[in-house]
């Protein structure tokens, strides 16, 4: 019998290979949506820090002028914020497109290896079933030959 071969064997090799490039997507996406989340705590606490500040100082100690810088740095913070936290809703949606990717890449791939069990499942029972034929008929062979040794009165294995 031939050897197994199995006939969507490339197709599946191109399977295993998207899955593996759509995993190294998803990992990407997961280490940029860790970025812009450190990046939004940061920058969230900055703002929280120079608002704190801002509050220790009290009116009267600081200049109008210095008041001022600090309430444009402050805005300028939370237009930061603002941004930051957009970016890592960004980031949440890219990272989740990336993750129904490779999710589906697997499945597909998966789909494929199931066949291939199968279908290796078959060929191991018609690999046995053949054995089995050819061990029958070198028994049934055997059994003919002294049988007709018997009957003819001839020792088996005698000429």
């Amino acid at each position: 019998m031939k050897k197994f071969r199995f006939s969507l064997g490339k197709v599946l090799e191109y399977r295993r290979q998207m899955e593996t490039q759509r995993l190294r997507a998803f990992s990407k996406a997961v280490e940029v949506f860790g970025r812009r989340r450190e990046d939004l705590e940061a920058l969230g606490a900055e703002f929280v820090s120079y608002r704190n500040r801002l509050a220790e100082m009290g009116v009267g100690r600081i200049s109008a002028r210095e008041m001022a810088l600090y309430r444009s740095y402050l805005s300028l913070c939370e237009v930061k914020v603002n941004k930051a936290a957009e970016w890592l809703k960004d980031a949440a949606r890219d990272m989740e497109e990336r993750r129904e990717d490779f999710l589906a890449a697997s499945k597909d791939k998966r789909i494929l290896e199931r066949l291939e069990e199968i279908q290796v499942g078959h060929y191991n029972y018609e690999l046995a079933r053949e054995e089995t034929k050819e061990l029958d008929e070198v028994g049934a062979r055997e059994f003919f030959i002294k049988r007709v040794a018997v009957s003819t009165g001839v020792a088996a294995g005698s000429k």
